[in-house]
């Protein structure tokens, strides 16, 4: 997928498995691009994304190589309804911790070239990517339609943490 992903030079599309779907494809997924490669100690392959647009994943099918194939359409919609200043409590110490963390790691740091400390989706969606999520957590997180949910669910697995 990634050698035809470079050959071709463009993304895919990453999703979770829907065993109801056409090839096991879930009807919602993100279009990445490659940023870089690397290895880790163990000779296994890093791939550094970036996640450009979500997408409405349809017509599915497999290639001869077993690569999953479809129709995207992109979706305009923003990810999280933001509400008012009364539910942006949790927000000042999602971004104090996030920038807290790039501080100690400059790899991170030097991975999100513009940061955006100030937007509480971004600062929410910089989690999400950095977070190891149980498939449970996502799809909880899947389901909020606002900032205030997913800062809800991000204070539970920081409070479990703790």
């Amino acid at each position: 997928m990634v050698k035809v992903a470079m050959k071709e030079g463009h993304g895919f599309v990453m999703c979770h498995t829907d065993k109801t779907r056409e090839c096991n494809v879930s009807e919602q997924g993100i279009y990445v691009e490659i940023v870089d490669f690397s290895q880790d100690q163990g000779g296994q392959l890093l791939i550094d994304v970036y996640a450009k647009h979500r997408v409405w994943i349809s017509n599915a099918y497999s290639d001869e190589m077993s690569l999953r194939h479809g129709d995207c359409q992109i979706i305009q919609e923003p990810l999280w309804i933001l509400g008012g200043e009364e539910e942006l409590a949790f927000h000042e110490r999602l971004a104090d911790l996030l920038r807290d963390l790039f501080v100690v790691n400059a790899e991170l740091n030097n991975l999100y070239k513009k940061k955006n400390y100030a937007n509480p989706l971004w600062v929410a969606a910089r989690w999400l990517e950095l977070l190891p999520l149980t498939l449970k957590q996502k799809t909880k997180i899947q389901s909020c339609q606002s900032y205030v949910g997913v800062a809800n669910v991000l204070a539970e697995i920081f409070d479990d943490q703790e």
